[in-house]
């Protein structure tokens, strides 16, 4: 099958990416200019640029040019989402994912979290200790997991992360209601206690076992959860 002329386009953008001719926020050629290099006709060049546009690689400036976008989790974050509804993917799903990435995170987490990461996620628990507001806990607990999840300092994960973070923040919110009316707000904030002590001594099985825990309560709080 003969290969459309815009996706020269989009392989250009992508080589340039790649070499580090183009980074975020990089203002990419003008149109003629680009027609001219691949040799291509200006309407190809304008179909690959809203292509591109369209999945939130490039953003368009009026008056201002094409750019890079500096916003890669709208870039995935979007797609997934539509995916995700589209296949009626439910909550639980999303909580399954969840706990799939939180312990597989577990061994990066604990090798590479700082002293003043902790104290940050140390923070978030003990505003969650004095908080009685729900919508407010719920905020404060997608902020305590959200963040520990980055601490593996793996790009790839913090891509995939930001990229669904949207969907986890609904799981968690939408979970935390059950959990807290299954269990009570005490057995949420023993949870996560357990969950930063460990994370503080840097205890791997220890930390493993406490977010199994919490992720067990969780589930026996969602039977009929969708």
């Amino acid at each position: 099958m003969e290969e459309r002329k815009f996706h020269k386009l989009i392989k250009h953008i992508k080589q340039e990416i790649k070499s580090g001719n183009l980074k975020n926020g990089s203002q990419i050629y003008p149109e003629r200019t680009l027609a001219e290099n691949l040799n291509i006709g200006r309407s190809s060049v304008r179909e690959g640029i809203k292509i591109l546009e369209i999945i939130g690689l490039i953003e368009s400036k009026r008056g201002g040019g094409n750019y890079i976008t500096n916003d890669f989790k709208n870039m995935l974050c979007n797609p997934l989402s539509l995916a995700f509804e589209l296949q009626k993917g439910k909550i639980k799903d999303v909580i399954e994912l969840r706990k799939m990435l939180e312990l597989s995170n577990v061994e990066f987490m604990v090798k590479r979290v700082t002293s003043e990461e902790i104290e940050q996620v140390e923070k978030i628990y003990e505003k969650m200790l004095s908080c009685n507001d729900i919508e407010k806990l719920a905020d404060l607990d997608r902020d305590f997991h959200l963040l520990m999840m980055s601490f593996s300092k793996n790009i790839l994960m913090t891509t995939i992360i930001s990229a669904i973070s949207e969907l986890l923040e609904e799981s968690i919110i939408a979970s935390r209601d059950m959990v807290l009316e299954k269990f009570g707000k005490e057995k949420i904030d023993l949870d996560h206690k357990m969950i930063l002590e460990a994370l503080k001594d840097r205890d791997e099985e220890g930390l493993k076992n406490s977010l199994s825990i919490h992720f067990d309560n969780i589930e026996k709080s969602l039977p009929n959860l969708n």
